[in-house]
């Protein structure tokens, strides 16, 4: 499956062709609210085209990489399925990763052309120096390649198969190259097959089905993250893609109202940020069907107080770049069940195991085991990467028997949930103990007077690593007492896993998708090579 199947289907699926007139604030099509900008389905079909036509022309072939490094746009849909239709390699590069990172990526790929947005050009003119004027092909929120949208959205004067495009692709062809977190060092590139894509769309079509009312899906977060991959479904199905770059919690919260949004992804510090604005209960949110969280766990706390205020409609799903999106899905009945059994465990899962995805936790030599017992997560199925990329001995590293292991601790409860304990690289060892940060994060988070924590381990020569919380105030003028927040966690979990110092922070470091980054954090307190400072 290409990219491009998800666009061309939605005509044959939907008909949304038919909808060329009309364009108010909810016609069907791709709505950029930035740079006020709506391109019906056909248009769309049609801008791919012709710039797919730009892209033969500078000589782009099959499985060449080819990246975009632009902010949330209409035109940056454009370039993606252009990409697609020559049956080229999508590469998405996040315009808040460093420039250094985004080289790195674009080196590492071997990427022959970027779609280059003309306000990071002018930020960063040594990315010319890279590709030159001829391997760049920039864009704006009006114009790609020097064409206006006008000129762009015309009928081409040949079709698709009259060019040379849309040849069908081998399911194990690459579509898309994905970077890896990058917590432990450069980022890798997991490679996404047809096959892959495949996957992904048929889960998030079985688990969720298109809404009884209009679909309005709304890309606020980095679409060249989830919340980009998560729509193409909607895409496929026929709904209007509203766009707007950046998360401003105000005006999102009033485009949910204002334009009928049914789909939303945020990570959970971006949810933070909404339920701490003062004028979060100020809208009307009935028109959400789902709100899908996922990328990091979520304060159990926080996720009822989202519940409260935007309806029963909170979805979450557990992935990674080499397994994507969906290995597990907790439905909106299933925050509901947890509410009306008073059962806070299914809050802090991740779900149940997703349809075309087989999951085991299993122990350090790779034996499965039961249910209720703690072990590495791993995972296997067609959702997988086909590979790291250009990186054999690194795909062969996390791959044993068929199964491919995630580095997350985690443990399936008698029900079937999975509950994520932490990241196997994030455990303390304190005294002897093996301390996992996520519990005791999810007690912190859950004080009204925190917005956001992390835990980490601190240099100590008593105990090896000190339990350490680091975290970030909803008022800075409002700081609770240290000793009351360790006294709290001492009560609940014990003076081992309760941390023996409170440091309270401005702002907690984050990646370009809003994880909160403890590599950053641990910075502050250890030298790369893991000593004391």
């Amino acid at each position: 499956m290409r990219l491009i199947d998800f666009l061309d289907n939605s005509l044959a699926l939907s008909g949304c062709h038919s909808d060329a007139g009309g364009r108010n604030s909810h016609s069907i099509g791709f709505h950029d609210l930035d740079n006020d900008l709506f391109l019906t389905y056909q248009e769309m079909v049609n801008a791919s085209i012709q710039l797919a036509a730009v892209l033969k022309q500078k000589g782009v072939g099959p499985q060449d990489v080819i990246a975009t490094y632009a902010p949330n746009s209409v035109a940056a849909y454009c370039c993606i399925f252009a990409i697609s239709r020559i049956g080229a390699v999508w590469l998405p590069l996040n315009v808040r990763n460093t420039l250094d990172a985004n080289l790195k990526l674009i080196v590492k790929s071997g990427a022959s052309v970027v779609f280059l947005d003309e306000s990071i050009a002018a930020k960063y003119p040594e990315l010319i120096d890279h590709f030159s004027e001829k391997h760049s092909i920039f864009l704006d929120g009006q114009h790609v390649a020097g064409l206006a949208f006008s000129s762009l959205i015309q009928e081409p004067e040949e079709d698709a198969k009259a060019i040379g495009l849309n040849s069908p692709i081998d399911e194990d062809e690459v579509v898309s190259l994905f970077a890896t977190g990058g917590t432990t060092g450069d980022s890798k590139l997991a490679e996404w097959s047809g096959l892959t894509w495949k996957t992904i769309a048929g889960i998030q079509q079985e688990l969720m089905l298109k809404p009884d009312i209009p679909s309005c899906y709304l890309v606020s977060a980095p679409m060249s993250h989830a919340a980009g991959i998560a729509s193409f479904v909607p895409i496929m199905q026929g709904a209007s893609i509203m766009v707007m770059d950046g998360m401003v919690p105000d005006r999102l919260l009033s485009v949910i109202e204002s334009h009928q949004i049914t789909h939303l992804f945020l990570p959970p510090t971006a949810i933070y940020m909404l339920l701490a604005h003062d004028d979060v209960k100020r809208y009307d949110y009935s028109s959400l069907r789902y709100f899908w969280y996922a990328a990091a766990p979520m304060s159990v706390e926080k996720l009822k107080e989202a519940m409260e205020i935007f309806g029963p409609v909170m979805v979450q799903t557990y992935g990674q770049a080499e397994a994507p999106m969906s290995c597990t899905y907790l439905s909106a009945q299933d925050h509901l069940l947890a509410l009306e059994t008073n059962n806070p465990s299914i809050l802090r899962s991740c779900g149940k195991v997703a349809p075309y995805v087989e999951l085991a936790i299993l122990d350090d030599e790779g034996a499965e085991l039961p249910q209720e017992q703690e072990g590495e997560i791993a995972v296997r199925g067609n959702l997988l990467m086909k590979g790291y990329f250009e990186n054999p001995e690194a795909t062969a590293a996390i791959r044993h028997d068929g199964w491919q292991r995630t580095g997350d601790v985690g443990v399936l409860d008698k029900d079937g949930y999975l509950a994520i304990v932490d990241r196997k690289r994030d455990m303390i060892i304190s005294g002897g103990f093996n301390v996992y940060p996520s519990e005791i994060e999810q007690l912190i988070w859950g004080m009204p007077e925190i917005k956001d924590c992390a835990v980490i381990g601190v240099p100590d020569e008593k105990w090896g690593e000190q339990v350490t919380a680091v975290v970030e105030l909803k008022n800075p003028d409002c700081v609770p007492d240290e000793q009351e927040i360790i006294q709290y966690c001492k009560n609940k979990l014990g003076s081992v896993k309760a941390p023996k110092q409170v440091l309270f922070w401005d702002e907690l470091p984050r990646s370009p998708v809003g994880k909160v980054l403890k590599k950053e954090i641990r910075k502050v307190f250890w030298d790369e090579q893991g000593r004391n400072i």
